[in-house]
């Protein structure tokens, strides 16, 4: 019969063995993404740029977008929103990675930035209709930064394009 387990007694290498076992099915079972720090350093310098964080408030697939001899794949609109603005974007398919139609209320001509982990930054500026898009972007995550020239700047939280 085993004793009973007391919290009292010293770790010993049959606790080092038993975590070991766990920490190897948790690695298994659910590994920890490979660029967990790098949006994590994006997130944090979203945050460093004391930018009014928008909320996702909808997702919604488009009918399907064909390419050349390839399969049908799904467009994707989605809006966002702040007590200052409201951003819609379009992402579809294109010949060299996505394009982002985009749409910003209030109108106006506003600088608008595509920012990515890695540190690239794209920018556009809207029309006086508050229209802009990015043609070509490579898929992966990224965050929009809206910046009216006269008032705060706003930020989309970060999506996988």
């Amino acid at each position: 019969m085993s004793t009973p387990y007391s919290p009292d007694e010293p770790f010993d290498a049959s606790d080092a063995a038993v975590l070991a076992a766990l920490g190897r099915v948790a690695l298994l079972a659910d590994p920890v993404p490979s660029d967990l720090v790098e949006r994590s350093l994006f997130a944090m310098t979203l945050a460093a740029l004391e930018t009014e964080l928008m909320t996702l408030e909808r997702v919604r697939e488009s009918a399907g977008v064909r390419a050349a001899d390839t399969a049908p794949t799904q467009a994707r609109t989605i809006t966002f929103t702040s007590t200052s603005r409201t951003v819609m974007i379009t992402v579809a398919p294109g010949v060299d990675g996505v394009r982002i139609d985009g749409w910003i209320a209030p109108t106006g001509e506003i600088d608008i930035e595509l920012r990515r982990p890695d540190g690239a930054v794209l920018t556009t500026r809207t029309d006086e209709d508050g229209r802009f898009s990015f043609d070509a972007v490579a898929p992966g995550p990224a965050s929009l930064v809206a910046r009216p020239g006269d008032g705060p700047a706003v930020s989309t939280p970060v999506i996988e394009l």
